[in-house]
């Protein structure tokens, strides 16, 4: 930005940051974040639309018979889709300007709790659209937060800069996730290994918060956090339920097969990895969603692999053994 005057710019500067500071509705980790693409589902790596024009142009459909929700904005359903439904789970948000605001994914309970009771409150109590079966949650994260939602207006965000799980929710059912790896470690988000095309995992352990897992399943807050240089690059929805139908034939939009106990703890560094309290509508469904291009990220050469083909993962600093 070129000023004549720097004084008159640090004034602007100023009074921007105390404006934007009031219309973010308190909530912190504001960043931007992410690049110009948005990905879906590890090594199937499905674009995603990027705002109102992508959305169109693919054939979702934008539901605005409610109006624009003040923390998530608009909802659209996929392409011959009026909603949510076990083979197409994955809901997209736009603000009223027509910029990414959210994601969201409907978890089906299949005969079990959708969630572990811990995480139950971290669910939408109304989703914007109707759910699959009376037996499901829906698990929502906010790109962006405040007047942005629904004013009509832009900003230089192309993603968004802020990761809220249940916007909707109260004090104490919303949470913002760490957008840097420094804010995850002061946050108490578990460390685990790093995978090409999504950097460094980061699990929360909602019973401790203290960057140590109680290797409880029902303990994982339902949303992984990873890192790539420090910055957000993505995050997965994590489901204690498998959501596969046939794994490799029909994934339900989730990763192509769901993970066994020590499957994932391929995502960890910790010799003792073990999650207990899987139920038998177990094992573990992943969906992760990229905020970069997956290409643009590896993990780096030093590391040492328990998974260096075809895809380079579980990798860990040369001192672990994995």
């Amino acid at each position: 930005m070129k000023l004549d005057c720097l004084i008159a710019a640090s004034l602007t500067l100023s009074a921007s940051a105390e404006l934007g500071s009031l219309l973010r509705s308190g909530h912190a980790n504001h960043a931007d974040f992410g690049g110009t693409v948005m990905e879906r589902t590890f090594t199937m790596y499905n674009g995603l639309p990027v705002g109102e024009d992508e959305l169109k142009t693919a054939g979702w459909t934008k539901h605005s018979d409610k109006g624009c929700d003040p923390q998530l904005g608009y909802s659209w359903s996929q392409p011959g889709s009026a909603g949510p439904s076990k083979s197409q789970p994955l809901t997209l948000y736009t603000t009223a300007g027509g910029q990414p605001s959210g994601v969201g994914v409907a978890i089906l309970g299949y005969g079990e709790d959708p969630l572990p009771a811990p995480q139950k409150k971290w669910a939408t109590e109304k989703p914007l659209q109707s759910l699959p079966t009376a037996n499901a949650v829906q698990i929502d994260v906010a790109f962006r937060s405040g007047d942005i939602i629904c004013s009509g207006e832009k900003d230089q965000s192309s993603i968004g800069d802020t990761l809220i799980v249940n916007p909707k929710g109260s004090a104490d059912t919303t949470m913002s996730l760490p957008l840097t790896e420094t804010e995850a470690d002061a946050a108490g988000w578990h460390r685990g290994s790093c995978f090409d095309g999504m950097g460094w995992h980061r699990f929360l352990d909602t019973s401790l918060k203290n960057n140590k897992l109680s290797w409880k399943a029902e303990n994982l807050f339902p949303v992984v956090t990873m890192f790539h240089e420090g910055q957000i690059n993505a995050i997965f929805f994590l489901s204690t339920i498998n959501q596969v139908s046939i794994p490799g034939i029909a994934s339900n939009e989730w990763e192509p097969k769901s993970l066994s106990s020590s499957e994932m703890c391929a995502n960890t560094c910790d010799k003792d990895c073990t999650f207990s309290g899987l139920t038998s509508a177990g094992p573990f469904s992943t969906m992760h969603i990229y905020f970069n291009d997956h290409k643009s990220v590896t993990c780096d050469s030093s590391l040492q692999c328990g998974l260096p083909w075809p895809i380079r993962g579980n990798c860990c600093e040369a001192s672990v053994v994995v």
